[in-house]
């Protein structure tokens, strides 16, 4: 039998017959139960204020369309040994997008090998693909590197018929494979020939899902990639610099089926063409699907397309993410944003006489001192705006920024890498830093608004009380200093400062 499946035979061929032939066998089931698992995130407090569904999971439940798959968001429920008690998987897949929940991936993998030590652990995602390695440990049995519609179900379906899965391309085995021998996959050619997500649909699941008070929410992908190279993102290195999208009908087709009032559009760009773009809000307005929308956009699309964002506005636009990210063109110049301040400006003050909720995300670099940021400061006074988002400049494993600054890191304790803290030197004593960071939030964000916000939402949408003053401690914990210093205590120092200090 294959080396790559010894570990899994005794569970796995119980549920088969044996042909004729040495190694030829038939199902005598219709298929393997799956569970895919979304692990609890450990951010300061954006996770609270922002929960999304588990739409990458969602996507790849839906295309292992012979298997039994259910989907398992530890953040919802928190009872993985007594699930795991019931449940008899044949193999489990966890979810890694982001770089902060590694370690908690990990964690979860190990506890799965504990309570069901014949499953097979898999483990796909964004920061997955980008960095196989972090999950070398004997509690993973492959890693998914790419685009897991694909990947998955032949990695699965090669499990089922016992066949080696070690030569599939985009499988990563980190038990006997090292990183350069990861054949790569190509992208799916077209999204358009994706199922439908698999969502959520346990009792009371979507109530848990929210930005902000915009509740119940769902998310919809119409498109993958970005044209633009922006150093700090590693988005257009994950897609290769292309951009595929879905045809204005089958996204239309995929929000007639939506249920929840809100939807939040994931696409990096959702503008990148505008003609599409156009094309959608009008087949919106003629089937009447008019919802509360909210959608990512560059500035200068703004400023040379505003006719597209008063044509979604007629169809619920309510809010569009911008990453302004700097407040000065030298300073974008240093981030390569092939931006403008001055686009920035305009759309901001174009959006806000429409009425239109304001997303605008800024990067706070570690050289910051007090002059640095109370420029930030006036900008945001100066343009009135009421739900800035800040971001400490964070090199992210297969960003460009991580090649450049790698030998400048302060940790290799990935659970800092949640954009919010500093992993590299800063200028201003690290207290006084996040002392001026966490200034940032307070001056916006009002307690009583957040509170009043808060009651309508609770009283014309059903948001739970607890959910409420989770919020608030959320919002409460971004703007304590001591909360981000004591995540700094007794973590791991790189290994250059390692060096340094022997």
């Amino acid at each position: 039998m294959n080396e790559f499946l010894e570990p899994f035979d005794s569970h796995l061929l119980k549920q088969y017959r044996k042909l004729e032939g040495p190694n030829t066998y038939s199902r005598m089931e219709p298929s393997l139960k799956v569970l895919l698992f979304l692990p609890k995130s450990l951010g300061i407090g954006f996770t609270d204020l922002i929960r999304a569904e588990p739409l990458g999971l969602e996507m790849v439940a839906a295309a292992l369309t012979h298997h039994d798959v259910s989907i398992v968001d530890l953040r919802l429920e928190d009872a993985l040994e007594s699930f795991l008690s019931r449940e008899v998987p044949d193999a489990c897949g966890i979810g890694c997008n982001y770089t902060i929940d590694q370690p908690a991936v990990l964690e979860l993998a190990r506890q799965i090998k504990q309570l069901r030590p014949g499953v097979f652990v898999f483990v796909g995602g964004h920061h997955a693909s980008m960095c196989p390695s972090d999950f070398t440990d004997n509690s993973v049995d492959a890693v998914v590197v790419g685009e897991g519609e694909l990947i998955v179900p032949e990695l699965i379906d090669a499990l089922e018929k016992s066949r080696d899965f070690s030569a599939i391309p985009g499988i990563f085995l980190p038990q006997t494979m090292h990183p350069g021998e990861i054949r790569s996959r190509s992208l799916i050619d077209s999204l358009d020939t994706l199922p439908f997500p698999k969502r959520v649909r346990k009792k009371g699941s979507r109530d848990g899902y929210h930005m902000g008070f915009q509740h119940p929410l769902a998310l919809v992908e119409t498109s993958r990639g970005c044209h633009f190279n922006c150093s700090f993102c590693s988005v257009w290195q994950f897609y290769h610099m292309t951009y595929r999208a879905k045809s204005p009908e089958r996204v239309v087709e995929e929000l007639s089926q939506i249920e929840e009032p809100f939807v939040l559009f994931v696409d990096d760009n959702f503008l990148l063409r505008v003609d599409r773009a156009q094309k959608i809000a009008r087949l919106l307005r003629g089937e009447g699907l008019i919802k509360h929308y909210t959608f990512q956009a560059r500035s200068d699309t703004i400023v040379r397309h505003p006719e597209v964002i008063e044509a979604w506005r007629e169809v619920g636009l309510q809010g569009v993410f911008i990453g302004v990210e700097k407040v000065d063109d030298e300073a974008l110049v240093g981030v390569n944003k092939n931006n403008s301040a001055e686009n920035n400006e305009k759309a901001i003050d174009f959006l806000q006489g429409l009425g239109l909720d304001i997303w605008a995300s800024f990067i706070v670099d570690p050289s910051f001192d007090h002059a640095d940021f109370q420029k930030l400061k006036d900008f945001i006074v100066r343009h009135n705006l009421k739900s800035p988002t800040f971001s400490v400049l964070t090199p992210l494993p297969g960003t460009r920024l991580f090649s450049q600054l790698r030998g400048q890191l302060t940790t290799t304790d990935n659970t800092l890498y949640d954009i919010a803290h500093a992993v590299l030197p800063t200028r201003l004593p690290l207290k006084e830093f996040y002392e001026e960071f966490c200034s940032l939030y307070e001056l916006p964000y009002s307690k009583i608004q957040l509170v009043w916000e808060g009651f309508q939402a609770w009283v014309s949408r059903g948001l739970s009380l607890r959910r409420l003053f989770t919020m608030i401690g959320a919002a409460r914990r971004l703007a304590t200093p001591e909360a981000y210093l004591k995540a700094h205590e007794s973590r791991s120092p790189s290994p250059m400062q390692a060096d340094t200090k022997t």
